[in-house]
């Protein structure tokens, strides 16, 4: 039992790195609405905002975040335990897992680009966009290149 919850475990963080890599310009996925790519949790984008000062976000600006990403951030966890509660009983099947993944991650990045418009100016979120889509391509030469290439729309990223 123990040795199934750490397959899932892993799993969980292998995807969240290959969603997030596929998202990018160039990779496999992504969003073409110009959203996040891969798993950008509401935590971190509320850490980048409150501590990187090139985004000029206000104490206002920071409350308002606070409000709208804290439920995002609680709804997260919650579909995570219960993705990984309902895999433990029995066996499971991690292609359907994946794909549950993905569709709660994009679900979970058009909630996260609606909280960010309720509470920053255009140019902060563009601002945060470039931030995200230059952290994405210098991870992927960290990486070694892009994942599994091209063969599906163009990527996107944040």
């Amino acid at each position: 039992m123990r040795i199934r919850e750490m397959a899932l475990w892993i799993v969980a963080i292998c995807l969240s790195s290959t969603v997030a890599l596929e998202a990018q310009p160039g990779g496999r996925r992504g969003s073409s609405g110009g959203g996040m790519g891969g798993g950008v949790a509401p935590e971190q984008i509320f850490g980048l905002l409150a501590f990187e000062e090139k985004f000029n976000v206000t104490d206002k600006q920071l409350i308002v975040l606070r409000e709208v990403l804290g439920p995002l951030y609680v709804e997260q966890r919650q579909m995570m335990a219960e993705m990984f509660s309902s895999g433990s009983r029995g066996e499971t099947d991690f292609r359907a897992l994946r794909e549950k993944m993905r569709e709660q991650q994009s679900k979970m990045r058009e909630q996260i680009m609606a909280a960010l418009a309720a509470a920053l100016d255009a140019e902060q979120i563009e601002a945060l966009k470039a931030h995200l889509q230059q952290a994405q391509r210098q991870q992927q030469r960290q990486r070694g290149g892009p994942r599994g290439g091209g063969g599906g729309p163009g990527g996107g990223g944040f």
